[in-house]
C-alpha cells in the first residue's frame, strides 16, 4: 500500500465522523435526548468536553494539546518517516482520521459530539470506533500479533 491508500483511510474516516456528526446534530433539533433505541443499542446527542468515555469533563484543553501533537507524530510516522510496516500503516491511518475528527469538533465546539450507545457502554462516535481499532492494531502488530497469524 502507498501513502495515497492511507490517505484515502484517513479521509473516509474522517469523512464517516464528519457526516454521522451532522446528521445527528440535525435529527436533534427537536430537543428530543433519545433519537432513536431498538433494544441494545441506541443514538443520543451528547457533547463530551472530557476524553475518551466521558472521563475527566471538563478538561478539553488537555485534550486538544495531547491530540495535536498526537496527530503531528502520527502524520510524521504514516507520511514522512521510513517506517513501512502495512498493517501499523493502516493502524495509523484510522487513528489519524479519528483523531482528526474529534480534533475539529474540539477546536470549533470546545466539546466532541458523541451519539452511538451500545447496552449500558459509554457513548461514543466514529472517530473513537476507529480511534481504539487503530491503537488495537498497531498494540497487535507491535507485541507480536502478525507472528502468531503466521505473516
Amino acid at each position: 500500500m502507498g501513502n495515497l491508500h492511507y490517505f484515502l483511510i484517513t479521509l473516509g474516516v474522517f469523512l464517516l465522523d464528519r457526516g454521522s456528526k451532522f446528521l445527528v446534530r440535525f435529527g436533534f433539533r427537536s430537543g428530543h435526548p433519545v433519537f432513536f433505541r431498538s433494544g441494545f443499542f441506541s443514538i443520543h446527542y451528547v457533547k463530551n468536553s472530557g476524553g475518551a468515555f466521558g472521563l475527566f469533563p471538563r478538561k478539553g484543553y488537555i485534550f486538544l494539546i495531547v491530540t495535536v501533537i498526537a496527530v503531528g507524530l502520527v502524520i510524521y510516522l504514516l507520511f514522512f518517516s521510513s517506517f513501512r510496516r502495512t498493517t501499523t500503516n493502516v493502524g495509523l491511518a484510522l487513528l489519524l482520521g479519528g483523531s482528526l475528527g474529534n480534533l475539529l469538533d474540539r477546536v470549533m465546539a470546545g466539546a466532541v459530539v458523541d451519539f452511538i450507545q451500545i447496552g449500558n457502554t459509554p457513548i461514543f462516535n466514529f472517530a473513537d470506533v476507529a480511534i481504539v481499532s487503530g491503537s488495537c492494531l498497531i498494540i497487535f502488530v507491535l507485541a507480536g500479533g502478525m507472528k502468531f497469524l503466521g505473516q
